[in-house]
């Protein structure tokens, strides 16, 4: 099994339905397009290393017991 995680910095959406708009179209906008990608926020940035500090990255994990599927993970936030 596997799945993708979204995560955005910014204003919180009124409710499920406006989360559920944003992300379409933050999806729609940047996923499937050939615009260049600018840096992760800061905050995103926190939250990857995070991750990594608590389940390492694939290049560093000796015991593969890795949860993600792509290497590096901080190259896999995308805001563009």
């Amino acid at each position: 099994m596997s799945y993708d995680l979204a995560v955005w910095e910014g204003e919180r959406p009124a409710d499920d339905a406006a989360a559920a708009r944003c992300f379409r179209g933050l999806y729609d906008r940047f996923m499937d397009t050939e615009e260049p990608a600018v840096p992760p926020a800061e905050r995103i940035v926190v939250f990857v290393t995070a991750l990594s500090e608590r389940w390492p990255d694939l290049a560093e994990d000796d015991d593969e017991t890795s949860p993600w599927s792509t290497a590096p993970l901080i190259g896999e936030p995308a805001a563009r």
